[in-house]
C-alpha cells in the first residue's frame, strides 16, 4: 500500500515534473525547514503542518543524495569531462576504498592479460585539502600479478615474480574539492591478477625543495672536532668514497651541533670541524621512515660566490645510542643515518665561506588503499603469434597485440640485449602507428628478454595486418 495521501501524491507528481539545482535548492529548503520547525503553529493547522514538514525532509534528502553524486562525478562525467585517450576501451568501476581521510576509487580499467589501463581519483574527505598537484603514490603503488610457479634447478618450486612498469599521469586537480584524477598505463611480464587489482601503501602529498640554502652557522671559528675512530668495515658506503679505505681511520663524533634551513627534526648538522687539514661536516638523520626529509647535499660557497662541491661523502649507520655500527653487526640496531662531506679547503681562510644545503622535505600519509575491479573478458581483442622471427640477431619468439600494445618475448645472441631500443610499428589498412617503449626484463643466463611497447591510442587489433621491426616489414594473419 502506497505510504502517501492524495494531497502528498499529488506534490510528488508536480515536483517530478520540475528540474531544479541542488546546489541552490538544498540551501532555500533547509531554511524553510528551519522556518517552519521553529515558526508557532496554530492548532487547526498542526495536522497539515506535520505533513509539510515530512515531505520537506524527503525533499532534502533527494536533493543532497543528487548534489553528492554532482559533486562526486562518476564514469560518464568522468569520460565527458576529461576525454582520457583509452576511454573508448575502458568500463565502468566506480569502486573505492577509504583510510587516513583519503578516498582511493577507480573510476574506470581495462585488462588485457599482462597489460591494464586504468583512471583512479584521489580525494581528501578529510576536509584538511592535505592533496596538491606535487601529490604522488611514489614507490608506494602496486598492482597485483598472477603467480607464475617453475622449477628452480629441479629442486622444488620457485614464485617468480615479472617486472612491473607504470606509466602515470595526472590528468587534473580539482581543488574545489581536493581531488586528483589519475591515468594509469600498467605492464607486467607476467599475467595480472583476476580481478584486476590495484593498491598502495604510501600517498605522498607534497615536495619542499632547497638549493644552496645557507646553513647559518659560523665557519671562521670552526676548529678541531671531536673524532670516534673507524674502520673499513664502518663505512657502509658513500659518494665518490676512495677505492681504499684503510686510510679512513676518523670520523666526527656523532652529535647534534647545528638545524638545517628546512628546520625539521628528522635532520640536523651532527658535527663539524678540521680533520687532516680538511673540513668534515656531517649531518644526522632519523633512519628508516618513509616522509620528511631527504639526504642532504652541502656545497661551499666561495666570498666569490663559486660554489664548492666535496671531495667525497662517508655514510654510517648509528645505534639509539648514536654509536657507529659495524657491517658486521646487527642492521636492525640501525636508528640514525650520517653523511660525512669532506672538503678540501684552507682551514685559515674559512671566513667568508658559506655552508650551503639542498635537499626536499617530503610530507604524507602511510594507509592501506586497496581496490579490486572485476572486468569482462577481453582474451578475443588480442592476437597471439608463436612464430620464430629472425630479426637482426634476435629471435622474436612469442608477440601478443592488445590494444594497449605489443609483448614480445624472445632470445639473443652475444653478451648483450639491445631489442629493447629497436622501432617497432604496426600497419593497418589506414596507415603506419609508431609504438613507444621497449621496456622489460632479460634473462642473462638463458639469454631470453621480455619487452613491451606501448601505443598512444588504443589499436584496432583486428584491423593490423603487419609488424614493423626496425623497418622490416612482419605480414600477420
Amino acid at each position: 500500500m502506497s505510504t502517501f495521501d492524495q494531497n502528498e501524491q499529488n506534490i510528488y507528481d508536480a515536483l517530478s515534473q520540475i528540474t531544479v539545482d541542488a546546489n541552490q535548492l538544498a540551501g532555500q529548503v533547509k531554511r524553510r525547514l528551519h522556518e517552519e520547525i521553529s515558526g508557532a503553529a496554530s492548532p487547526p493547522l498542526r495536522a497539515r503542518r506535520t505533513i509539510s514538514v515530512a515531505a520537506a525532509a524527503a525533499i532534502l534528502a533527494v536533493l543532497a543524495v543528487t548534489a553528492t553524486a554532482a559533486a562526486l562525478g562518476g564514469f560518464d562525467w568522468f569520460i565527458e569531462k576529461f576525454h582520457p585517450p583509452f576511454s573508448a576501451i575502458v568500463e565502468p568501476v566506480e569502486v573505492s576504498c577509504e583510510d587516513q581521510g583519503i578516498r582511493m576509487e577507480v573510476i574506470g580499467a581495462q585488462k588485457y592479460e599482462n597489460k591494464a589501463i586504468v583512471y583512479l581519483s584521489l580525494r581528501d574527505i578529510s576536509g584538511q585539502n592535505r592533496l596538491t598537484e606535487q601529490t604522488d603514490f611514489r614507490d608506494g603503488f602496486s598492482v597485483k600479478q598472477s603467480q607464475k610457479i617453475q622449477e628452480e634447478n629441479g629442486q622444488g618450486e620457485d614464485i617468480s615474480v615479472g617486472s612491473l612498469a607504470l606509466g602515470t599521469k595526472m590528468l587534473y586537480f580539482d581543488e574545489e574539492t581536493n581531488t586528483l584524477y589519475y591515468e594509469f598505463n600498467i605492464t607486467s611480464d607476467l599475467p595480472l591478477s583476476d580481478p584486476l587489482e590495484v593498491s598502495s601503501f604510501l600517498i605522498y602529498f607534497e615536495e619542499d625543495a632547497y638549493e644552496n640554502e645557507p646553513v647559518f652557522l659560523s665557519l671562521s671559528a670552526i676548529g678541531d672536532a671531536g673524532t670516534v675512530s673507524v674502520r673499513e668495515g664502518k663505512v657502509w658506503g658513500g659518494v665518490g668514497v676512495p677505492d681504499d679505505l684503510r686510510g679512513i681511520t676518523a670520523a666526527l663524533t656523532p652529535g647534534h651541533y647545528a638545524a638545517l634551513p628546512h628546520g625539521e627534526d628528522d635532520q640536523w648538522i651532527s658535527n663539524i670541524g678540521i680533520l687532516d687539514g680538511k673540513l668534515h661536516v656531517q649531518t644526522g638523520n632519523i633512519f628508516d621512515k618513509e616522509f620528511g626529509s631527504s639526504d642532504a647535499t652541502l656545497s661551499l660557497r666561495a666570498p666569490d660566490g663559486q660554489l664548492i662541491d666535496c671531495d667525497y661523502e662517508l655514510m654510517f649507520f648509528g645505534d639509539k645510542d648514536q654509536h657507529l655500527l659495524d657491517s658486521e653487526e646487527d642492521f636492525d640496531d640501525a636508528v640514525y643515518k650520517y653523511a660525512e662531506a669532506v672538503f678540501s679547503v684552507n682551514s685559515d681562510e674559512l671566513e667568508g665561506y658559506t655552508l650551503c644545503y639542498s635537499g626536499s622535505v617530503y610530507s604524507g600519509v602511510e594507509g592501506n588503499w586497496r581496490v579490486a575491479a572485476n572486468l569482462s573478458d577481453t582474451s578475443r581483442k588480442t592476437r597471439i603469434w608463436t612464430n620464430d622471427i629472425p630479426v637482426e640477431g634476435y629471435l622474436f619468439e612469442y608477440m601478443t597485440l592488445s590494444p594497449l600494445g605489443l609483448q614480445v618475448i624472445g632470445s639473443y645472441t652475444g653478451k648483450e640485449c639491445r631489442a629493447g631500443a629497436m622501432s617497432l610499428a604496426v600497419e593497418t589498412a589506414d596507415g603506419i602507428i609508431p609504438l613507444e617503449g621497449g621496456s622489460g626484463s632479460e634473462n642473462v643466463q638463458k639469454q631470453a628478454f621480455n619487452y613491451h611497447w606501448q601505443t598512444k591510442v588504443p589499436l584496432n587489433v583486428a584491423a593490423v595486418t603487419a609488424v614493423i621491426i626496425n623497418g622490416t616489414r612482419i605480414p600477420v594473419k
